[in-house]
């Protein structure tokens, strides 16, 4: 037997049984689930892992490692649907200069044409505190990379602070838009940590400059990620949370030119959770190619995490629903476009076992019936979803177990409808 298919089998074995154990008859018709956690993860401590796939069927799976030295940021490819990987390789030129924790991880994202660009968090000298937001883009899908480029404009003031909490969207003609956290404007006025800006800025070489960068938000959690989405025509949405008077709603931001300025900028929905420190759980939302999605978010005033359909030029639309039902504890929601459907996945405990965290997956279809849950892991934390085309999804996360923290990654694909 290959080392390669040992792997495997050990690391499915508690898998299955948890699936057995937690999700109930029914759970799994809806998707079938097949591990393909890559081989070197199988004995490897990592973390803050995160996917991105496009429709060829190209996927980009990154995960950061740790050591004495710092924290290193890791690239595997697969050309198969995420079916087998590639051998990885380091992203960050400099040996563990990279700066990451579950909120703000680094990140990957396919461009239309298959270009692949990855930003993370980099330490500026030794310092653990004061980071730039660097990319390296590729033009063949991931196989090479260029040079690593700074994209906050005031790295060369030597002014300290934190950049991070990245989001990338593709824009049509191969430009991009990202957008981060930045202490710039807090830091010059001597104010503390407990709030921070949003800024952007846009690339139109496929990543390998970028423009002067705009401020999009004065007042922002200073440390709950940020989540751009773009449809093909243009329109750019950033949802993100405030911390004006302790109040943390989530906010919805829409541009209809590209990212240059924003028109809507308004909290959704006004729920009036308030906490004087930051959550660490930022919104997630998706947008389809006529300008309409789903935003999810966690909540305090509410209980757990919740969804809704928005449309660009209206904010939220539709009835809000708690994503709580066999579920309960729920946070940290990931949304994903999954042909006419959106998955849905959250951090939770299940009813059945409330000691164990689970990451639970599951799809609302385009009229809004939710399928049931798929619950994945054993003290599973920190997920990531995306979607290979349009019936099938790879979901990563990290689990935390005697020996240190794993990282898992699953592929889902759903089945025609009326089998089981």
């Amino acid at each position: 037997m290959s080392d390669r298919r040992f792997a495997r089998i050990r690391w499915l074995a508690p898998f299955v049984l948890l699936l057995a154990g937690c999700a109930g008859r029914g759970a799994g018709e809806w998707a079938d689930v097949h591990e393909v956690t890559p081989v070197v993860l199988a004995t490897q401590a990592a973390s803050d892992a995160a996917l991105a796939a496009d429709p060829r069927g190209h996927v980009a799976l990154t995960w950061v490692t740790g050591d004495s030295l710092g924290q290193d940021l890791w690239l595997a490819l697969s050309a198969d649907s995420g079916l087998t990987f590639a051998a990885p390789v380091r992203v960050n030129q400099r040996r563990g200069s990279v700066s990451s924790m579950a909120e703000c991880r680094p990140i990957a994202a396919y461009g239309a044409g298959g270009e692949l660009l990855l930003v993370w968090s980099e330490r500026r000298g030794d310092s653990m505190s004061v980071a730039d937001l660097v990319v390296r883009a590729s033009g063949d899908g991931g196989r090479t990379l260029g040079p690593s480029v700074t994209v906050n404009d005031d790295a060369e003031d030597g002014r300290p602070g934190f950049h991070g909490f990245p989001s990338l969207a593709a824009l049509p003609a191969g430009g991009w838009f990202a957008v981060w956290v930045d202490p710039r404007e807090q830091t010059a006025t001597g104010e503390d940590a407990t709030v921070a800006s949003l800024f952007s800025a846009m690339s139109g070489d496929g990543g390998l400059s970028w423009s002067d960068n705009r401020r999009l938000a004065t007042r922002v959690c200073p440390r709950c990620r940020v989540t751009a989405a773009a449809d093909p025509s243009g329109v750019v949405a950033v949802a993100y949370r405030p911390p004006t008077d302790h109040a943390r709603d989530p906010v919805l931001a829409v541009s209809h030119d590209r990212g240059t300025t924003f028109s809507l900028d308004t909290v959704l929905p006004e729920e009036g959770w308030r906490l004087s420190s930051c959550p660490v759980d930022g919104p997630s939302l998706t947008m389809d190619a006529s300008g309409d999605g789903h935003l999810a978010w966690t909540t305090g005033a509410a209980g757990g995490a919740w969804i809704a359909p928005w449309r660009a030029g209206g904010g939220l639309v539709g009835l809000r629903r708690q994503l709580s039902d066999s579920v309960v504890s729920t946070r940290h929601p990931q949304l994903a476009r999954l042909g006419g459907a959106t998955l849905v996945a959250v951090e939770g405990r299940t009813r059945a076992d409330r000691a164990r965290s689970v990451i639970a997956v599951r799809a609302l279809e385009s009229d809004g019936t939710p399928t049931p849950w798929l619950f994945l892991g054993v003290d599973a934390r920190h997920a990531w979803m995306s979607c290979a085309g349009e019936r099938s999804a790879l979901v990563c996360w990290t689990e935390h177990g005697a020996e240190g923290n794993r990282v898992r990654v699953v592929r889902l694909t759903r089945r025609p409808s009326g089998t089981g």
